[in-house]
């Protein structure tokens, strides 16, 4: 009997997609629970890093979605007091935005249930698979960056 080769491993994408829509629904979960009137959509501004100090358009390009979509999400957080805008002080006639007290609480909820996840991660694989996984993910992220920034320059 032959052993499995590649072409009969899933593909890598759909797998980071299952995985990725978990740890969104278990966020959005979290936020229902305690409340929040947010959804699943919001997780394009409050991702990691998050919006501090950020430009809408350039949460647009981290994100993939375009800059009309990025502002409709950043207008509801800011009506609902998530985050609020504010002068860029270097450039008067930009926008940055900043987390607001209670943004930052759900940032950090968002960050507590990603930590549970990861422990979780971490006890099904172990910690040593999932550093390396973390490690070769970081390294894909970096070489995608040199690459995005090789192709604006």
């Amino acid at each position: 009997m032959s052993s499995p080769g590649p072409a009969s491993r899933p593909p890598i994408a759909p797998m980071m997609r299952v995985l990725w829509q978990e740890v969104r629904d278990r966020i959005h979960l979290a936020f229902a629970e305690e409340g929040h009137d947010l959804r699943a959509e919001h997780l394009a501004v409050l991702q990691y890093p998050g919006p501090d100090g950020q430009r809408p358009s350039a949460l647009a390009a981290r994100s993939g979605m375009s800059r009309q979509a990025i502002n409709h999400l950043v207008s509801h957080l800011e009506r609902a007091g998530y985050l609020e805008r504010y002068t860029d002080p270097a450039d008067q006639s930009s926008r940055l935005m900043r987390l607001t007290d209670r943004g930052r609480r759900v940032y950090e909820r968002i960050e507590a249930v990603a930590a549970t996840i990861e422990a979780e991660w971490a006890e099904q694989v172990g910690s040593q698979r999932l550093e390396e996984l973390r490690a070769t993910l970081s390294d894909l992220l970096t070489h995608r960056q040199g690459q995005r920034q090789g192709s604006a320059g």
